[in-house]
């Protein structure tokens, strides 16, 4: 049952899962009352009450000498996944440690929704006020036919993104100046520098973008990357 793979994907075991339901489809139970309704034997279910109640998903109270159990309401499953969330927050920086030294992480992507994907994945990756860096030899028409993700300029701008390009004529006249894009042409000698590709440097990553195969990679490595942003911010401070 997909209700019962959800609670176990937060961290209940499948006897924690099926008390759980229970209780919340019968109210308020004795342990013999739990146990005809679930199936499981009383041992079984005493194993499974006090991670229930730690968690604050059941609570027990006693009336006359009996011990009843009735279930909280659902939404204090958005606790567990809280708790899971800080717990994967804490643990990234140390797996991200381990991949240093790797050989990188390469993905090929294909089509418009390939092109657009790193567009989204740049600003994914980046945190607000972080810049990066472009060069782009595609024309206005090609940048028209792909386009870009609908929520791509609104979360850019969001997170204020800065932006260094190295471009053609052609694409400078194509937009619109803004104070959070800084654009400088190739020399007269390069030109028409049009090959309809581009490449994207963004944190430890590098992405390729060709457009007239509608085609994508974006290469994952902290050395690489940092090894074609000094060269980028080298090549555009000299032109």
């Amino acid at each position: 049952m997909k209700i019962t793979h959800i609670l176990t994907s937060l961290g209940l075991s499948k006897n924690e899962a099926l008390v759980y339901m229970t209780l919340l489809t019968d109210g308020m139970l004795t342990i013999s009352g739990i146990s005809r309704a679930s199936g499981l034997h009383r041992p079984a279910i005493y194993a499974t009450l006090p991670e229930l109640i730690d968690n604050h998903l059941i609570t027990e109270r006693q009336v006359g000498k009996l011990i009843y159990y009735a279930a909280e309401p659902p939404e204090r499953l958005r606790r567990l996944l809280d708790e899971m969330h800080h717990e994967l927050d804490s643990v990234i920086p140390e797996l991200t440690k381990l991949r240093k030294g790797a050989a990188p992480l390469v993905r090929r992507l294909e089509g418009r929704a390939g092109i657009h994907a790193v567009y989204e994945d740049v600003v994914h990756t980046l945190k607000k006020g972080d810049v990066y860096y472009r060069y782009s030899s595609e024309g206005k028409q090609e940048i028209l036919t792909v386009g870009e993700p609908p929520r791509y300029v609104e979360g850019r701008d969001k997170k204020q993104l800065e932006r260094f390009v190295i471009t053609n004529p052609e694409y400078v006249k194509s937009r619109e100046p803004r104070l959070d894009e800084a654009l400088k042409v190739v020399p007269k000698e390069f030109l028409p520098f049009d090959y309809g590709v581009s490449q994207v440097i963004y944190g430890n990553k590098i992405a390729f973008i060709d457009y007239r195969q509608e085609l994508a990679t974006i290469i994952e490595h902290d050395t690489l990357a940092k090894f074609q942003c000094d060269i980028f911010r080298m090549l555009f401070k000299r032109l």
